[in-house]
């Protein structure tokens, strides 16, 4: 019964980003629905990865990190979005970090039988070259955007997309030493120059820091710093 009711599942998210078509060779019994927790790594960076995920529900944080281990954020995605796409064609391991930033629901496919029953499908082929280059287009955006744009507008459209729905809280974890440092290295930036742009959105009454923790008090005023969210 469990099993019935996934499946249904499945195909109600592939009838609802219109995906039945293109994935209608494969057989419903080769997909996987898996319930993924905030914070969850889906891959990691230089992982070897065997399948192909798409996100039906939720968000993910899509990062990449360096030699030293700094992380640099390179944008949000949001439903509907495809994991492992690149990689599928290329034959590559992993190329950045994807972590969900909320609670996420995804399908799961895997490599071999995507190769055996959907890489010679044209529905399938032009899906796939659809994605490839619209994620082309925001990495190309993505690393202009975190040359050109101040601190204070990266660190805007971080705290909007890190927030949860519907709820005041903007960054979850305590505003600690370590917190802070991995906010500093997602946008860019120093900690102490982060501190600084903190308490100037602070003095300007956008956010404010109480026991450890940001909150939002001009979600519009943000949103216009974050020009509409550059992450996104």
């Amino acid at each position: 019964m469990q099993d019935l009711k996934k499946k249904q599942m499945i195909l109600s998210y592939l009838q609802k980003y219109e995906l039945e078509q293109i994935f209608e060779p494969i057989g419903i019994e080769q997909f996987e629905l898996l319930q993924l927790p905030k914070g969850h790594v889906l891959c990691a960076k230089g992982d070897e990865i065997n399948e192909m995920y798409l996100l039906v529900e939720g968000k993910l944080k899509i990062y990449t990190t360096t030699l030293d281990d700094k992380r640099l954020i390179l944008r949000f995605q949001e439903a509907m979005g495809m994991i492992g796409d690149i990689e599928f064609i290329q034959a590559t391991p992993v190329l950045y970090t994807i972590e969900t930033s909320t609670d996420c629901t995804v399908i799961r496919l895997p490599y071999a039988v995507l190769r055996q029953k959907a890489s010679q499908e044209p529905q399938f082929l032009t899906f796939l070259l659809k994605v490839v280059t619209n994620k082309f287009r925001a990495k190309t955006d993505a690393a202009s955007l975190n040359l050109l744009y101040p601190v204070e507008v990266r660190l805007a459209s971080y705290l909007l997309s890190t927030k949860a729905d519907n709820e005041r809280l903007l960054y979850h974890e305590e505003a600690k030493d370590s917190s802070m440092n991995d906010i500093a290295d997602m946008v860019g930036t120093s900690y102490r120059h982060l501190n600084r742009v903190i308490k100037k959105l602070c003095n300007d009454g956008v956010i404010e820091r109480i026991g450890g923790k940001l909150f939002i008090k001009d979600i519009e005023k943000l949103r216009e710093i974050a020009k509409n969210n550059i992450y996104e």
